[in-house]
């Protein structure tokens, strides 16, 4: 069970985790051919262990948006 837990949390961390070089790379990380390798892997993994993983061109797009967010309300509170 112990080591079930611990590959579970490991999915977890690094699917939930984007870098900076991802976020840079957007073009080559959402071209549509690792999107749909992506897409594999994330069904294979739901499948398996019952754990959702989020696409990292969805999570990019959402720490995008919010940091534009946040920078356009800094620049009006200034």
């Amino acid at each position: 069970m112990l080591r079930i837990l611990c590959l579970c949390s490991v999915f977890l961390f690094t699917g939930c985790a984007v870098s900076e070089e991802a976020i840079k790379n957007k073009e080559l990380y959402c071209s549509e051919i690792y999107k749909g390798i992506r897409a594999v892997g994330r069904v294979a993994t739901e499948v398996t262990t019952g754990v959702s993983i989020p696409d990292v061109c969805d999570t990019i797009d959402e720490i995008v948006e919010e940091d534009a967010e946040a920078t356009s309300k800094s620049v009006e509170e200034s």
